[in-house]
């Protein structure tokens, strides 16, 4: 017997039409495949019928726990893991082209690409964060991306789509979820490749997003309602290197 775990719609998202809790125990569940999630032994399943299963016990223990902490109803808002894993198993596998074609649409306007032209403090600023990080893309990837600080468009390299392209084809189905997750997040592929690939922390991927928009709030105060979006963002950033470093 399986349980069915829809996606909740902006109706059903209200209280009292949310799902409520059911189960008494979220436990993570080895199987042939994989691994399940199981709530008093019934394993959770995807908004399109497919059964909810990762490819290791670590990251399954972290659903489980996202599970487990789930109050009288089921608010998906507070459980970013369990979208992601949603997104895996229903759409990585078979919307691989689409997926390839999203993340060359957002190489070709990557933030880190078009550093601001003034004033001089905030150009140190993006240069601190976001060079060592292209470097890193070049050494490691093989992925040469160049930054323009004119207002006239230049396309990356042939070569750096092709060797993106590769990557994102050859990755799994958990880790196109991840990037596409990580990628309109940052607004950059190269932020979402380093933590991907290790090389920061998703919450230092999210503060090098945001030096324009912090450079912003010391110059002309900070805006409250912009903060509370930068903390839920900071808050999805942590989820995914908890995701990643766990697969």
């Amino acid at each position: 017997m399986t349980y069915k775990a829809e996606a909740p719609s902006k109706k059903s998202d209200q209280l009292g039409h949310r799902p409520k809790r059911f189960w008494r125990e979220a436990v993570p569940a080895q199987v042939a495949e994989g691994f399940e999630i199981h709530l008093d032994g019934r394993a959770v399943k995807t908004p399109q019928g497919h059964v909810l299963r990762f490819p290791t016990l670590a990251v399954a223990g972290q659903v489980a726990g996202e599970w487990a902490a789930v109050g009288e109803y089921v608010g998906y808002e507070d459980m970013p893991l369990t979208r992601l894993g949603f997104a895996a198993v229903d759409r990585m596998d078979t919307l691989v082209a689409e997926t390839v074609g999203e993340v060359l649409r957002y190489t070709e306007t990557d933030l880190v690409c078009y550093p601001s032209e003034y004033p001089a403090a905030l150009i140190e600023r993006e240069d601190a964060a976001w060079l060592p990080l292209i470097d890193w893309a070049n050494e490691a990837l093989g992925l040469e991306f160049r930054q323009n600080r004119t207002l006239i468009h230049k396309p990356q390299p042939a070569e750096t789509a092709a060797r993106i392209q590769a990557l994102v084809e050859g990755a799994t189905a958990y880790e196109r979820a991840g990037l596409m997750s990580a990628i309109p997040l940052f607004g950059s592929v190269v932020l979402a490749l380093a933590v991907w690939k290790g090389r920061i922390a998703g919450e230092a991927a999210f503060e090098a997003s945001r030096v324009g928009e912090d450079f912003q709030s010391e110059t002309w105060g900070r805006d409250e309602e912009a903060a509370q979006r930068a903390a839920s963002m900071r808050a999805q950033a942590r989820s995914l290197d908890v995701w990643f470093r766990n697969l």
